[in-house]
């Protein structure tokens, strides 16, 4: 195997896999290298999200193997020009000038990425992303975020008895698909597509994979789900009623507050004609707030302050609107795009 790769590509593609592969699991830090239609290309992945990127043109081989991604990516830091690359299924050599790279290969670990899928939807990229970003930015490892591609594209994932939900309609849609993904890949996911210059992502169906084609090429694992998973979510939202309108940055104020014991407070958000009362405590320590705002409406309800405050960073916008539905105290902006669903007692 014999390829010439212009520097500033090859480090942009090594940056990407970077992103791709996290920091979670350091077995998945490689780099699959392989011939794929008259190209040279490189695989890497965090053992759910993989992508797949053209490198150069090179000529027909049958040599496929991995090499550490961490060594890459420090040897690649600074080149410029033109980088020689050879590779006799043992060992492969990286060539610049005066520097040389020589490397043992290891097993290819990329036989099942998915080339073929059935197209399900087009949508916005930064759109998605940034709804997947609020999706998954109050859960942890062992979540799952659940997906709904047709029409309409939905996102939700449920932790510590918040809920957050994004709803929005996509550009183009020839089918309908909804699949699951762990918490660890959303965010792999989001940050991968943020390095991504498309405006612009297709969602595909692969065999075993959903497929993601932006500026590069991705498979994600997961599983298929029911939609009528979302019934009681979508109702609620439905049939709620507006209580009041604020400002985002008030709201969080007192939020911010709240977290006087750290990443475990437990806040307690009641409601009257006065106002919004927030109240967490513990043994030796009490703290209240209010912010003055009419509220059409009473309510309680409990909620993890640092977990609720990390999806209301990503809801967007300067004001918030309070809906009350059936059991839930709901969170919006005017726009309604984005939800936060919060049990009341």
């Amino acid at each position: 195997m014999k390829a010439v790769i212009n520097a500033e590509k090859l480090k942009r593609v090594i940056s990407h896999i970077d992103k791709v592969a996290g920091t979670v699991e350091p077995t998945h830090r490689i780099v699959g290298v392989a011939y794929h239609n008259g190209n040279l290309v490189f695989y890497g992945g965090d053992g759910c999200f993989a992508v797949k990127a053209e490198i150069c043109e090179i000529n027909p081989t049958s040599l496929k193997f991995s090499i550490f991604l961490d060594i890459l990516k420090s040897f690649v830091l600074e080149l410029k020009g033109n980088v020689f690359m050879y590779s006799d299924g043992n060992y492969v050599t990286l060539r610049v000038k005066e520097e040389n790279l020589k490397l043992k290969v290891g097993k290819f670990r990329f036989e099942k990425f998915e080339d073929r899928f059935d197209i399900v939807a087009k949508l916005s990229k930064s759109s998605f992303v940034n709804d997947l970003d609020f999706a998954s930015s109050h859960i942890e490892e062992g979540c799952m975020v659940d997906m709904y591609f047709g029409k309409k594209v939905k996102l939700i994932s449920e932790y510590k008895d918040i809920i957050c939900f994004s709803l929005r309609d996509s550009y183009d849609s020839n089918m309908s698909l909804n699949w699951s993904i762990p918490y660890y890949t959303a965010r792999h996911i989001v940050k991968s597509l943020k390095d991504s210059f498309s405006r612009e992502i297709l969602i595909g169906k692969g065999l075993e994979h959903l497929i993601l084609q932006s500026d590069y090429f991705y498979n994600v694992c997961g599983e298929e789900i029911a939609e009528n998973r979302l019934f009681l979510v979508e109702d609620e939202i439905k049939n709620s009623k507006l209580i009041s309108k604020i400002g985002s940055n008030h709201f969080k104020h007192y939020l911010r507050r709240s977290m006087i014991l750290g990443r475990n407070s437990q806040v307690k958000l009641s409601a009257t004609k006065r106002g919004i009362f927030f109240y967490t405590f513990s043994r030796g320590m009490e703290y209240k707030g209010i912010l003055e705002t009419n509220v059409e409406g009473s309510f309680t309800t409990t909620a993890n302050a640092y977990f609720l405050r990390s999806a209301l960073n990503r809801i967007g916008g300067e004001n918030l609107i309070l809906m009350l539905g059936k059991s839930h105290l709901i969170i919006s902006t005017p726009q309604k795009k984005r939800f936060i669903l919060l049990k009341i007692i």
